[in-house]
């Protein structure tokens, strides 16, 4: 009997051992679990952030370009007087023609009605000599003896005429001379008819919009500047409330990291220091450093001016914090660890002592339970056995307790996903209603005797605002597709198709643009094939690759084909093209939201980076697959593949 005790003793001593290794992993098990999810919604957020910074350059750029649609800049400068050169006083003040004046005028104006609609500080007319023509602060417009003839100092002066017609120069942040404020620059040159650049237009942003972007709920957003410092932190402003003391005259000297907070405002130690020299050279991933003697993890994506670097950051525990359930099933794991211990140690001294039946009704007991519908013990004994039973019953009724809780959590997270459903429907619509009397109004002037004749000026003007009105319906579907697939609500209706058929209308489609863009679309498909599948969707996959091939192929050299061909039990199609190409780098993330192959605020495609993902979305909802072959300067291939009709 002393060696069934011993024997008992020590498997029991083993089993509490065992427990509380296995609580232990299970808690770190957690812990990663938790921190993995945070950060996957962290680059989330940095995505959204990144977007809408360079949704706030595109805005900026697109609003100078249309200031500048008014045809009075060109008029000005195609004034024989304004040709002939600057006339000045005795007093070094440019004079005006009437002519002059009244162009200048009505560009005033123009300029004035401008500032009131953005959000923009100072607006100013520079010609080549670097005098100042017309210049707006604050909405106020400067008397003509406070024109600088001395403007070609300033830093976007040289740039500005770089750029062609309907190009934007966006200038790293300085302080405006005339407003004291941090500001962007934007400007264009105003270009002639013979392509002469005589002047440019320029506004000024406050860099504060830009800062005011790095809000968060919670933990720590900034922008790095390559050269070690912070142009905006969502806890520190003082970049907004540098010092103003800087001029046109001193930008050849100028040093931002004067003006600007150091990295080290963030982290002084070697640790921070190596991931911002990883995040500079990385461009987009995941860190983390010790802080305050805690791990602090970094999410970091490069945004597209100037080479600055978007970090979003958390310490591990505010991580942690975020989740709800983290210290209730920590809590849990104790419980039912301290519980099953508690039961070894009874069960080793009650065996020990005597095996008799309550031992064997508990057996059966536990062998009997439902794990989905725990019941209680009835306890009719006050011994070992009875206080094993009103341990588990403890602990039936803890699980019980959380259970209801889970429950609770996941009747709120369902209300959620209705609430997000219900808003992204109404956001939809929204959107769309306006856009169909708009494109409806627009065609019906477009269709010549429907309202009335046009002249060619008004015609272009119509065909920009149909073409502009249909590209943003196009956008919303595209998000719209996008929140379906994301939700699993895009539906498909099968039914059987020709694909040679569904091919030559595809080429029949894109006709026109083809004969536009004088390139060559081909269908090269020669066998009879027949799928059951969406043919909608499928069109939509086409046009999408089509026209994406489009962007990237040259006019009157560009040839794009596409084929259908049998490949063992599935249906093998393809887009090729003899364009750029994309580089294997770039391949691996042609099909994330968002994603655009040319990011440089110069590109010349647009989109809003969503086809291709939309594209993979349908073609995994048809249960196919699809992928990219392609490398620099040799053309792209788009390969889809679905299941033939079974026979």
């Amino acid at each position: 009997m002393k060696i069934l005790h011993k024997f008992i003793l020590t498997f029991s001593t083993i089993i509490i051992i065992a427990i509380g290794l296995v609580s232990f992993f299970s808690i770190q098990y957690l812990e990663s679990a938790v921190t993995d999810s945070e950060l996957e919604e962290m680059k989330k957020i940095t995505e959204l952030k990144s977007l809408l910074i360079k949704n706030l350059h595109d805005r900026a750029s697109e609003d100078l370009i249309f200031a500048m649609k008014n045809p009075k800049f060109v008029e000005y400068f195609e004034l024989p007087e304004t040709k002939a050169g600057n006339n000045y006083d005795e007093n070094g003040i440019l004079q005006y023609t009437p002519k002059q004046n009244e162009i200048k005028s009505e560009l005033e104006q123009w300029i004035f009605n401008f500032q009131n609609k953005f959000q923009v500080d100072e607006t100013c007319i520079i010609d080549a000599t670097g005098q100042e023509h017309a210049r707006l602060v604050l909405k106020n417009i400067a008397p003509v003896d406070d024109l600088s003839s001395e403007e070609s100092s300033a830093p976007f002066f040289e740039p500005s005429f770089e750029k062609n017609v309907d190009e934007v120069h966006i200038q790293y942040p300085y302080v405006s001379p005339d407003t004291n404020r941090w500001v962007f620059a934007y400007t264009s040159p105003i270009v002639l008819g013979d392509g002469e650049k005589p002047a440019f237009y320029h506004f000024e942003m406050p860099i504060t919009i830009f800062q005011s972007l790095m809000t968060t709920e919670n933990g720590r957003m900034y922008v790095i500047d390559p050269n070690g410092f912070i142009i905006a932190d969502s806890q520190n402003n003082s970049a907004a409330n540098a010092k103003n003391n800087v001029a046109f005259e001193n930008m050849d000297s100028f040093v931002p990291s004067n003006y600007f907070p150091s990295i080290q405002t963030v982290s002084a130690t070697s640790e921070y220091s190596l991931l911002v020299k990883e995040m500079i050279s990385e461009k987009m991933g995941f860190g983390k450093y010790m802080k305050n003697n805690e791990n602090t993890f970094v999410v970091y994506e490069e945004l597209p001016t100037f080479g600055w670097i978007l970090a979003y950051e958390k310490p591990l525990s505010l991580m942690l914090s975020g989740s709800t359930t983290i210290n209730e099933l920590e809590t849990i794991i104790m419980v039912i660890s301290t519980i099953t211990a508690l039961a070894g140690i009874l069960f080793a001294v009650v065996l020990s002592l005597k095996i008799t039946r309550p031992l064997s009704n508990l057996s059966k007991w536990s062998s009997s339970q439902d794990v989905k519908n725990l019941s209680k013990i009835s306890i009719t004994q006050d011994d070992e056995i009875g206080k094993v039973g009103k341990s588990l019953n403890v602990m039936i009724d803890e699980i019980s307790k959380n259970e209801e809780k889970i429950s609770q959590q996941l009747e709120k997270l369902q209300e959620l996903d209705i609430k997000k459903d219900e808003f992204a429907s109404m956001v939809t619509h929204e959107l769309k209603t306006p856009l169909t009397p708009i494109i409806g109004f627009a065609t019906m002037l477009k269709n010549k005797g429907m309202i009335g004749e046009l002249n060619s000026n008004q015609e272009k003007a119509v065909k920009t605002i149909f073409d502009n009105a249909k590209h943003l319906n196009n956008l919303i579907g595209d998000l719209l597709d996008i929140e379906k697939l994301a939700l699993g609500k895009m539906k498909f209706d099968h039914q059987q198709i020709n694909v040679k058929n569904l091919l030559n209308d595809i080429i029949k489609n894109t006709t026109q643009i083809a004969i536009e863009k004088k390139i060559e679309i081909k269908n090269t498909t020669k066998k009879d094939i027949r799928i059951f599948s969406d043919e909608s969707r499928l069109k939509q996959v086409f046009n999408n690759l089509i026209y994406n091939a489009i962007d990237f192929v040259d006019e009157n050299t560009g040839k794009i084909e596409i084929n259908a061909q049998i490949k063992d039990s599935d249906v093998l199609f393809f887009v090729k093209d003899n364009g750029v190409g994309i580089s294997k780098e770039q391949q691996k993330q042609l099909f994330r939201k968002f994603y655009q192959v040319d990011t440089s605020r110069t590109r010349k495609h647009g989109g809003t980076g969503l086809g291709l993902s939309i594209c993979h979305g349908i073609i995994t909802g048809l249960r196919g697959s699809i992928w990219c072959d392609s490398s620099k300067d040799t053309g792209t291939t788009f390969y889809f593949s679905i299941k033939k009709e079974k026979s």
